[in-house]
């Protein structure tokens, strides 16, 4: 019988894709953005459109630390601490894992085009290089954990969406600095959320979103490849009272383990 936390990677995906779509389309409808390829942030950047991405960016940052938590404890379990490579670079891949996750709850709690914009796009940034350095790290203990763990497929599918999402992160980053050298070349009375073909850097920065949402999905594709793994291991919370009533106070506990003496 398969584990239900299949469906969380699963639930991260559609969460966070959908969070994306319907702000686009609202912010689209209002007229705040035009419809040509906006940047991601820039659907989220004026209310109403700013409160449902905020609102459903944040819990897909939670749901994305569970994930990543998960396939922690899930490599921690099965390799049992004997491979000590194995188990640091498990360690440092979950802190990066979480430092992405932070970065996606940056984005969603200090919007574009407020004063707090520098944070923005620290959290953006923490994001997509954070989220691609995480992947390619997960990929390489996919590689090592071969044939022990698992397959090769599942390596070389991870290789596949890693390269794919650095090629198109490299890309975006590229046209973004032309696209935002040529504006500031030029005055401008109008805000960057709308450009117009006339535009200086109008191309770039067409090239530039382009290439950010297909960073963005095809880095969400990555935890689809975590979906039978998580099928195959249950988590439990297991709960120990240090006291037997509530209003006394925490006592050691004496239970025997490994250590406890055979002879007192």
């Amino acid at each position: 019988m398969y584990s239900a936390l299949g469906f969380l990677p699963i639930a991260l995906v559609l969460l966070t894709a959908g969070t994306f779509v319907v702000s686009y389309v609202i912010a689209v409808v209002r007229g705040d953005v035009t419809a040509a390829f906006p940047y991601i942030s820039d659907t989220g950047a004026k209310i109403p459109e700013s409160s449902v991405f905020g609102q459903f960016l944040n819990l897909a940052a939670f749901i994305t630390f569970c994930t990543i938590y998960i396939r922690y404890k899930l490599i921690d379990a099965i390799s049992t601490g004997e491979d000590r490579w194995l188990v640091r670079m498990n360690r440092l891949t979950m802190v990066m894992g979480i430092v992405s996750s932070l970065g996606c709850s940056m984005v969603a709690n200090f919007q574009e085009g407020t004063e707090v914009e520098a944070v923005h796009i620290s959290g953006a940034f923490l994001v997509f290089v954070g989220g691609v350095i995480y992947a390619f790290l997960q990929t390489g203990i996919s590689y090592h954990m071969y044939p022990d763990y698992n397959g090769l497929r599942i390596c070389r599918i991870r290789l596949a969406i890693c390269l794919t999402s650095l090629a198109c992160l490299i890309i975006t980053l590229a046209a973004a600095a032309v696209a935002l050298y040529k504006w500031n070349a030029v005055p401008h009375t109008k805000t960057k959320l709308k450009w117009d073909d006339g535009d200086p850097g109008f191309t770039a920065h067409i090239v530039s979103t382009i290439g950010e949402w297909l960073t963005a999905f095809t880095f969400l594709s990555f935890f689809f490849t975590y979906v039978r793994d998580f099928q195959k291991f249950r988590l439990t919370v297991t709960t120990h009272p240090l006291v037997r009533h509530l209003d006394e106070e925490p006592y050691l506990d004496q239970a025997p383990n490994e250590r406890t003496h055979l002879l007192a």
